[in-house]
This record gives C-alpha cells, sequence and structure tokens, in this order.
C-alpha cells in the first residue's frame, strides 16, 4: 500500500496535460483520417482505433517509466546505448526501405524505429556520463569532447538513415544538456562555428533537402516541393478564430498530406481554430513548464540532467513541428507529440513522460549517491 501510495506523488499538472493532450490527438486523428480510411473501404473509425491500439501500449509504456525509480537508468544506461547502436547499424543494412530511406526494423513482425530508442537511450548515457563529470565539467576532455563523441556517433548513424531531423534534434538537446550541466559556454559555441557551415552543406549536398530548403526560401518557384505547407496554411486560414467544427474541415479530403500525422496542427487549426491551437499550445507549455521545474528540483544531478533532456527535447519537436505546418520551418516530418498518429514516437514520448513523472516523485532516486562536486 506505501508503494503505491508513493507511485502517485508525482506532478499532478504534468500528468494532468499529459493526458489531455492525448485526448485531443485521439479526437483529431478520428476526424482528420475518416475521409481516408473510407477512400480506402475502410470503417471511417479504422485508423482511430489502430491509433487507440499504440495508446495502450504507450500508457503501459508510461506506467513502466514512473514506476520504476529512475536511478536505475544510471546503471543501465550503457547497455542501453549499445543496444540501441546495434540496432541503428541493423536498420542501415536490415531495415525497412521507404521514401529513399532506411528508418524501420521489423522484428518478429513488429515495425518499430530504433531512432526513437536511441534518443532515450543518448539522453539516459549523456545524463550520467555529465553527471560523473563532477567539478570536471567545465574542463574540456571531460566536459566537453568525450560527451561530444558519444554526441557525433549516433549522429552520424541517424545520418546514414537518413534522418536529418531526428540527428538535429538529438544534437541540439545534448548542447541543452551539456549547458545546463555546467559545459563552459566557450566550448559550446565552437559546435555552431562547426555546425553551422556543417548544416548548410548538409542541406545543399542532398537533393531532396535542398528541394525542400528551396521550396522554403521561393514556394511560388517550387510549387511541388512546398505543396504540403501551402495547403497546411490554407487549412489553419480556413479555421479562423473558432474553426470549422469537428470533422467539418475540407483541407484533409485529399487536399493535405498526412493530415493525421506531420500535418496534425494544420487540421486541429482548421477544425478548432486560434483557440483550439492556443489551448493546445497552452498544454504543451504546462508541460515544458513543469519538466523545466522538475529538472531544477531534482534529486540529483543525473535526474535533473534527464528532465532537462526530455522537456528539452519534446519542447523542440513541438516548434518543429508547428514551424512546419505555419511555413516558420522548411518541411520535414516530425509528428506533434502525444497528439499525432501513433506509433513508436507516441510509445517512446509516454515513455519518457513516465520517467519524467518519476524524477517528480520526492521519493525516489534516493540511491544516486552524489558528492557536493557529482556523483559519488
Amino acid at each position: 500500500m506505501v508503494a503505491l501510495k508513493n507511485m502517485f506523488r508525482v506532478d499532478p499538472l504534468l500528468l494532468l496535460a499529459v493526458l489531455l493532450l492525448l485526448g485531443v490527438g485521439v479526437v483529431v486523428i478520428y476526424s482528420g483520417s475518416g475521409p481516408l480510411a473510407e477512400s480506402k473501404g475502410l470503417p471511417s473509425s479504422f485508423f482511430m482505433v489502430s491509433h487507440l491500439k499504440k495508446v495502450v501500449v504507450g500508457l503501459i509504456a508510461m506506467a513502466i517509466g514512473l514506476r520504476i525509480d529512475h536511478s536505475i537508468w544510471l546503471k543501465w544506461s550503457r547497455p542501453f546505448f549499445i543496444g540501441c547502436i546495434i540496432l541503428m547499424i541493423g536498420v542501415l543494412g536490415a531495415g525497412i526501405a521507404a521514401h529513399g530511406a532506411k528508418r524501420w526494423l521489423s522484428i518478429g513482425g513488429f515495425d518499430f524505429q530504433p531512432s526513437e530508442f536511441m534518443k532515450i537511450a543518448l539522453f539516459f548515457v549523456l545524463a550520467a556520463k555529465l553527471a560523473e563529470a563532477k567539478e570536471m565539467i567545465r574542463d574540456f576532455r571531460v566536459g566537453f569532447s568525450r560527451p561530444l563523441l558519444l554526441v557525433g556517433a549516433v549522429f552520424v548513424l541517424t545520418m546514414l538513415q537518413p534522418n536529418f531531423s531526428m540527428a538535429s534534434l538529438m544534437f541540439f538537446t545534448a548542447i541543452v544538456m551539456m549547458y545546463a550541466a555546467g559545459t563552459q559556454v566557450k566550448h559550446l559555441l565552437l559546435i555552431a562555428a562547426v555546425g553551422i557551415p556543417g548544416a548548410i552543406i548538409l542541406a545543399i549536398t542532398s537533393s531532396y533537402r535542398l528541394k525542400r530548403v528551396l521550396a522554403f526560401m521561393d514556394p511560388t518557384g517550387h510549387t511541388g516541393s512546398s505543396y504540403q505547407q501551402t495547403q497546411s496554411l490554407i487549412s489553419l486560414g480556413n479555421g479562423g478564430m473558432f474553426g470549422t467544427g469537428l470533422g467539418q474541415g475540407t483541407q484533409k479530403l485529399g487536399y493535405l498530406p498526412m493530415p493525421f500525422t506531420d500535418t496534425i496542427y494544420a487540421i486541429l487549426g482548421e477544425e478548432m481554430g486560434f483557440v483550439g491551437t492556443t489551448l493546445v499550445l497552452g498544454l504543451f507549455l504546462v508541460v515544458l513548464w513543469r519538466g523545466f521545474t522538475i529538472a531544477r528540483h531534482a534529486q540529483s544531478r543525473f535526474g535533473r540532467n534527464i528532465a532537462v533532456a526530455l522537456s528539452t527535447a519534446l519542447g523542440v519537436t513541438v516548434v518543429i513541428h508547428i514551424g512546419v505546418c505555419t511555413r516558420l520551418l522548411p518541411a520535414t516530418g516530425q509528428p506533434l507529440p502525444l497528439v499525432s498518429f501513433g506509433g513508436s514516437s507516441l510509445v517512446m514520448t509516454l515513455f519518457a513522460m513516465g520517467v519524467l513523472l518519476n524524477v517528480s516523485n520526492p521519493d525516489t532516486g534516493h540511491e544516486i549517491k552524489e558528492s557536493p562536486g557529482g556523483l559519488a
């Protein structure tokens, strides 16, 4: 009974916001996917039912992340990371090829994205290394070059799929983790000196990425590549202040590609309007507020590092998704966390929220022994 009581000593606002976002996702997916399902001769609820199954799996994953004391990830971060490295290498050879990329792996009839597991594994192992650095976190080798080698290896494996948006997400989150842990700013600025030119080179040396950049800069001159973002803007414009009403949107009727995955924010804006999108953004802000508050009050540096990583990664993914739908960023495939149609991303995001909730529990993390400068 005591263990059960302690399990629920978690941040209530974070838990409530996560569950509300899941609920919004189910409603919008049902509305946005119905016409596509019917066009394929399927029941209008087909994709919603499929999504609900993933939600159930995700909630189980969240319960596991919430129930297991986060101190265990300090012990198992390296084996978890090594296992994910093997999966990342495996997907390059035996992955499912689609649209010129290999991002999915099928094992025993179960299809998943190894990069979604790798994302969490990288955050765990990096959180451990930064916590172990103690007072040497400001040293160039200990607090900068060693962590960066890990991040760089994962970045390369992810780019080989290729998956630029996921690689960038993990890289940026890692930099925020290092900054929050105490890595010197002058060292981190070296990344910008190399990273910005590197990103430009990666963009112009890949034909499909170059097309997206050019479409972003000149949509009228590249109508094919800018089609999705143009339709997203039309969808948001149709919604106005209060939206057309659930089920009454027109852009999902064959005009807007991926209406319940990569562009679900546009469908949300069309049918729920500015008011609806603002409320959803408000829920995400609650998640971020509580996530960084949990980081600030964490019982250990390891717990703080994890909370910073999971909160940052979710926030960046939200910014990318909304930025693409509003044409503030070049097109890329990123779902809206907790809202878009489920898969590996939904399950691992819910697991991450479970771990974040566990960090918020004052009765967890006591097995982590730290000296004033770091892990003992």
